[in-house]
């Protein structure tokens, strides 16, 4: 009788463990950065279940800062991303990268050859951008001076960095009730005209769930450029909406037309 007793009181704890199990994967994946947790949830489907429970919970803003005093193999944004990645909470769905105009698209030393070759900026936005999910949406600024808020305690002040590789990202993930939309203005030197369709395209016309505005405008100094700028900030002045910005150096994205 008592072996049957100690049976069926095992099957109990069995159960109990079972009923609870989910909570405790759950509770256990919730310490994986993201890319570990996307490998965790091949498992299988409670493990896939969990994990899907715990990204809906990560939809917080992360940044990646990167600040070198001599240039390397590759950016030192690039390889603060490559390690941060590994390590981050979160999966961006939409990325803005600013990045120091001098050793983004300076000098580099070429082993091979030994000799300074030009590193070009679109290999370094290309490389910044595998590293990233394939859908992502990324939006790459090259700037002279940056402003760069080292990573780790938020008591960390931000520091101004004019010499030696300095860059930062905030990676956006999928933010219930939020929506980033990108866009990109060129003028058109025939049109003196603003086209106001462009403006409805970009969500910017229209739009009352419209609450802030990015925008940085580059090849300023060629003619018209303060008249094309003013045509696109005016109509957004009117509007309850936070407008910042300014002026960049040139802009680096790949996945933006």
């Amino acid at each position: 009788g008592r072996g049957g007793g100690g049976a069926m009181e095992s099957a109990g704890k069995g159960g109990f463990v079972l009923a609870n199990l989910a909570e405790v994967v759950e509770r256990v994946l919730g310490f994986l950065p993201t890319k570990a947790l996307l490998r965790a949830a091949c498992v299988c489907r409670l493990w896939r279940e969990c994990a899907r429970r715990t990204l809906r919970t990560r939809q917080r803003i992360a940044w990646v800062s990167a600040l070198e005093p001599g240039p390397g193999d590759s950016h030192a944004l690039v390889r603060a991303l490559a390690r941060e990645l590994e390590k981050v909470h979160v999966l961006p769905q939409t990325v803005l990268y600013i990045a120091d105009a001098e050793t983004f698209s300076g000098h580099e030393e070429c082993h091979e050859q030994k000799k300074a070759r030009k590193r070009n900026s679109k290999e370094t936005a290309l490389a910044l951008e595998k590293l990233l999910p394939k859908r992502c949406q990324v939006l790459g600024l090259v700037t002279p001076g940056i402003v760069v808020t080292p990573m780790g305690s938020s008591s960390n002040q931000p520091q101004e960095i004019e010499e030696g590789e300095a860059g930062f990202a905030l990676l956006f993930p999928k933010i219930d009730g939020v929506k980033i939309h990108t866009f990109h203005f060129s003028k058109d030197v025939k049109n003196r005209v603003f086209d106001e369709s462009k403006f409805a395209e970009a969500g910017l016309k229209n739009n009352p769930d419209l609450r802030v505005v990015l925008l940085f405008g580059y090849n300023s100094w060629k003619t018209g450029a303060t008249r094309f700028l003013h045509q696109i900030v005016n109509p957004l002045n009117e509007k309850s909406i936070i407008l910042a910005g300014g002026q960049v150096e040139s802009f680096t994205s790949l996945t933006s037309e």
